[in-house]
């Protein structure tokens, strides 16, 4: 072989490129009013599109703290509340927007935050 040739390589065949496969989540379902009110835990309310609790504190920043652990664990869960804080409470309000209104997964979430108080 002169300087001036290349040297050959074999050409190695490659595997077609594999395409990821769409992310579909699965919309979660409504609950009916009648699965609502079977599955509503104890001191929430709702109304089929929503349901809330008002938790209450005697000193300002207890409520500021514990919305703050609500939100940390609604962060890990990837479902997160509306939480308004006012003096002395905190509302929670849990809904699922893709599906229009409260789902298994609203009434799971809402049914875990009570320790957190």
């Amino acid at each position: 072989m002169t300087h001036d040739e290349a040297p050959h390589t074999a050409e190695i065949p490659q595997e077609p490129q594999r395409q990821p496969e769409p992310k579909t989540a699965a919309v979660p379902v409504k609950l009916s009013a009648e699965q609502l009110q079977k599955q509503m835990p104890q001191g929430w309310q709702g109304d089929g599109t929503s349901i809330w609790r008002d938790f209450s504190f005697e000193h300002y920043l207890d409520g500021v703290r514990f919305a703050e652990r609500v939100g940390q664990q609604a962060q890990q869960a990837n479902h997160h509340p509306d939480i308004l804080i006012s003096y002395g409470k905190v509302r929670v309000t849990y809904t699922t927007h893709d599906a229009g209104g409260v789902t298994a997964l609203d009434v799971d979430e809402a049914a875990s935050i009570i320790d957190l108080k």
